[in-house]
């Protein structure tokens, strides 16, 4: 891996990246559907099984996702806060950045109280847009819900890992966040 980019260090790129994802999260779990929406290319792929089997793609096909997404959390009195952890950025070609990180989903409900809902591995791949850094890939997946979790092999999943997420033999089992 080399310890510098094009126009910055790694350790600064890691901080820009670690401020995006801030940005991203919050505006995820406070509902802002357009402020999301933009943090992902225009030709952007989502997919995180099984809730989301087949990749969404495409801005649009997102902001609908979402919108529903937020509107079905609104009804049932839910909120969601994700805690983005063991952020790992790898660089790739043509200054992409393979990012993947642990994702912890809690649940709040009108019941009261808090509690862990999922956890996730979250791979994204990141691309420089107008100064600024966009999801152009995004694969999660749950830990109960992920076969290889369950038989305890430890791969990566996700894109840039040299595996595909899913079972195991490049199939990914498939709107929201994929986060929940």
């Amino acid at each position: 891996m080399s310890l510098t980019t094009t126009r910055q260090t790694f350790e600064q790129t890691y901080a820009e990246v670690l401020q995006f994802y801030a940005g991203h999260i919050q505006a995820m779990d406070e509902g802002r559907v357009d402020e999301v929406v933009s943090t992902f290319t225009d030709d952007a792929s989502l997919v995180s099984p099984p809730k989301i089997a087949e990749p969404v793609r495409g801005r649009e096909n997102l902001r609908a996702g979402l919108r529903r997404a937020a509107a079905a959390q609104a009804a049932e009195g839910v909120r969601y806060r994700r805690c983005h952890t063991m952020m790992s950025v790898r660089p790739g070609p043509d200054g992409e950045l393979f990012v993947r990180a642990y994702v912890q989903v809690v649940r709040t409900g009108p019941e009261g109280g808090s509690h862990l809902h999922a956890m996730c591995v979250c791979a994204d791949v990141l691309v420089r847009r107008n100064d600024t850094w966009q999801i152009r890939e995004r694969v999660v997946v749950r830990d109960d819900h992920d076969p290889a979790t369950r038989a305890g092999s430890g791969r990566d999943a996700g894109p840039g890992s040299g595996h595909a997420a899913g079972d195991g033999h490049g199939r990914v089992d498939s709107g929201s966040s994929g986060h929940e």
